[in-house]
């Protein structure tokens, strides 16, 4: 865990707890928020906990630090957020912003929906049938998309950022693009990577990175 990241990231989720207050948010330290099938919450912050949404809930911006957020089928939020925790929406879930984490993995399932961005410093992305009307973006993740997914915006492969320390960093990303997929936008990497695309993938213009083009159901191993 990035410390000052993560202090950062505290901060700004005390701040916004006191800004909302008085507008029905809810702010946890220490413990999860569970939001029950059919409930409508209003924005969520929790420094150690997990939140969940049920099946077809809804809530407002959902942010922690260390716990996962996760969205049950069909339910709706409208930005999530997370440091170190993962970030999962299940089929046909849906959200109106973006999408962001530094450390912990994000993962679309069938039929969920982003009206924003998908972003993280080195956690991985992985979408399958999903729709993303943004861009993905990482700096040393693992980007896999399966299926029918589709992403609008296009690919950026980031910088580092000078403002987070560590080595996680320095990792070259991976971008895998699976046969079914369509990009819409470009590929644009500031510092190279790896990229397979599937021969039956259509991806936008290509920028600072090598196509790297695959037959078969699945690109060679990777590790």
């Amino acid at each position: 865990m990035k410390e000052e990241t993560l202090m950062r990231m505290i901060r700004r989720v005390l701040q916004t707890a006191v800004i909302f207050g008085l507008s029905g948010c809810v702010m946890h330290v220490d413990r999860p928020v569970h939001v029950q099938r059919g409930d409508m919450a209003k924005s969520i912050y929790v420094v150690d906990g997990a939140i969940a949404l049920d099946a077809q809930a809804r809530a407002h911006k959902l942010s922690t630090v260390d716990g996962d957020i996760t969205l049950g089928r069909w339910a709706r939020a409208s930005g999530l957020r997370s440091v170190d925790g993962a970030i999962a929406m299940a089929a046909g879930a849906s959200c109106s912003g973006d999408v962001r984490s530094v450390d912990g993995a994000i993962r679309l399932d069938e039929g969920a929906r982003v009206d924003g961005n998908v972003e993280t410093l080195t956690g991985h992305i992985e979408a399958r049938d999903a729709l993303v009307a943004g861009d993905l973006e990482t700096v040393s993740g693992r980007i896999l998309l399966h299926g029918a997914t589709h992403v609008d915006q296009g690919i950026v492969l980031a910088l580092p950022s000078p403002k987070v320390h560590g080595t996680d960093q320095q990792r070259l990303p991976l971008v895998v693009i699976g046969p079914g997929v369509v990009v819409g936008g470009p590929i644009v990497a500031h510092r190279g990577g790896t990229l397979w695309v599937s021969r039956k993938a259509r991806i936008g213009p290509v920028q600072g990175i090598t196509v790297r083009w695959f037959d078969g159901a699945a690109a060679p191993a990777t590790d």
